[in-house]
């Protein structure tokens, strides 16, 4: 008899718990209109990260969204932008699966200029660990406020490669306030030093990041380009390991996402870890790169194809262009910190800067943005002897350089050709961190890289000339 009862009590229980977890799991019903001026706005592309609906011609939506899923967010379409909170675009609203809150509305606001022609900056790795380097990473935001300056009734966005803070949220606040005052949207994305890495799962570690800046991954569109931003940090819930990996959730989602975008389009991935570093790394996977590029790279490369795809990323603190295919090129752009905050140069020798792009229709061009600088300071150059690991040559250090630019040099005036690219150091940088005692962090030195050229002059007398050109034509020059 007491048996008999037991099992009907455990019956019982189970059916209430059955129940329950049907309950839980039943999918959210999303409603709302999303407007321009009390218009609505037909076509706008509404997601909770993992189910995508379309606005109708009234501008109302309903979206089928997950119980897991913390927000409800936008695409914004071309012609049009979304409010500003402290340099946070709002295109986000956060959601509770408990609340009986169904409605969610959207406001778009239209740019007052065509966004055909426009603008963009990426902002890889300002890495702000101490309130003390706020004032440095200041400066920085003061040089692209003057640059910004330049570009007048051109629409501009930023877009952030990760890494906003070293690993200290409280930050997150100074780190906003400070971009605002540039007043533009920017975009972030989050690095491996914004994430909670001692959480028990991955699905845990962006909270903090979201708590901020809302999405991890999301879209967005300005003229004839369609923005993506992906996480593709993904943290193994144990110390500080993480890989670089993009999620099934997000790949499902980013199919979804591109279905509306025609084939041909202009697509601009920003991510923070990168996908490649080089042609060894596309072609053969290293465990021991797991942590530096993305291991499941073809995977995305594949959703891409129709596109013509710029991929921009940080977390390497240099400089580097990667040809993937003639259809994706990588912008691994170097930091805004340089090697830390510990002087005016990452370890690559690249200033402390951040890349600038203008496009015009579908088209892109860039270059990178020295802090203190010119835009046209594009390049460093050494006489003989001022190399110390290339003594009898001329060096230059060309740290926006891919294989479509051209380096010369002239010997009074002569044209004598181009010069050998070659793996080195950069003697400025070398010198710049040689004193580890004013240094932070004694591991950081000069690191050798691909875009050091040399060569030998013929006459020791002989006035020097460097030319740097780049991929768009343009020319940048050098007496030594």
């Amino acid at each position: 008899m007491k048996k008999s009862l037991i099992y009907t009590i455990l019956l019982i229980s189970l059916a209430f718990l059955t129940e329950a977890s049907a309950k839980k799991a039943k999918p959210i019903i999303y409603k709302g209109t999303v407007t321009c001026d009390g218009q609505g706005i037909a076509g706008v592309t509404v997601t909770d990260g993992i189910s995508v609906c379309f606005t109708d011609s009234k501008g109302k939506y309903s979206l089928t969204g997950n119980p897991d899923s913390r927000f409800v967010y936008i695409s914004s379409p071309a012609g049009y932008t979304v409010p500003l909170n402290n340099s946070v675009p709002q295109f986000f609203q956060k959601v509770q699966p408990e609340s009986k809150t169904k409605n969610i509305d959207f406001q778009l606001l239209r740019t007052p200029v065509d966004d055909t022609k426009h603008g963009f900056v990426v902002w890889a790795d300002p890495q702000i660990k101490h309130i003390k380097e706020v004032e440095p990473a200041k400066g920085v935001v003061n040089d692209l406020k003057t640059l910004l300056e330049q570009y007048k009734n051109v629409p501009f966005h930023g877009m952030g490669g990760g890494d906003i803070v070293g690993d200290n949220p409280s930050l997150y606040d100074s780190t906003k306030n400070m971009l605002s005052v540039l007043n533009i949207p920017f975009y972030q994305s989050p690095g491996n030093h914004d994430l909670h890495y001692n959480n028990r799962s991955n699905d845990l570690a962006p909270e903090v990041y979201q708590n901020h800046f809302g999405p991890d991954y999301y879209s967005f569109n300005r003229g004839k380009i369609h923005y993506v931003v992906l996480n593709d940090v993904f943290y193994l819930g144990r110390d500080y390991f993480y890989i670089g990996y993009i999620t099934e959730q997000q790949l499902s989602w980013l199919e979804k996402d591109l279905s509306v975008v025609a084939p041909g389009t202009t697509v601009v991935v920003a991510l923070h870890i990168p996908t490649a570093l080089n042609e060894e790394d596309l072609k053969h996977f290293a465990y021991s790169e797991i942590a530096r590029s993305v291991s499941n790279k073809q995977a995305l490369y594949k959703i891409l194809e129709p596109y013509t795809t710029h991929i921009v990323s940080g977390h390497m603190h240099v400089s580097s262009n990667i040809v993937i295919s003639p259809k994706i090129f990588e912008h691994n752009v170097s930091s805004v910190c340089g090697a830390w905050w510990q002087g005016p140069y990452a370890e690559d020798g690249t200033p402390n800067g951040y890349a600038v792009f203008e496009a015009n229709g579908s088209e892109l061009t860039w270059y990178f943005k020295s802090a203190g600088h010119d835009k046209n300071y594009q390049f460093r150059a050494y006489d003989v002897g001022e190399n110390p690991e290339q003594k009898e040559y001329i060096t230059a250090n060309v740290w926006n350089w891919d294989p479509a630019w051209q380096v010369f040099w002239y010997e009074n005036g002569k044209k004598m050709g181009e010069m050998e690219a070659y793996l080195g150091a950069d003697p400025e940088t070398a010198k710049a961190y040689a004193d580890k005692d004013k240094l932070d962090y004694k591991w950081i030195e000069a690191r050798p890289s691909n875009h050091m050229f040399r060569t030998k002059p013929r006459s020791a007398s002989a006035k020097i000339t460097i030319e740097v050109i780049d991929r768009f034509g343009n020319s940048y020059k050098q007496n030594l």
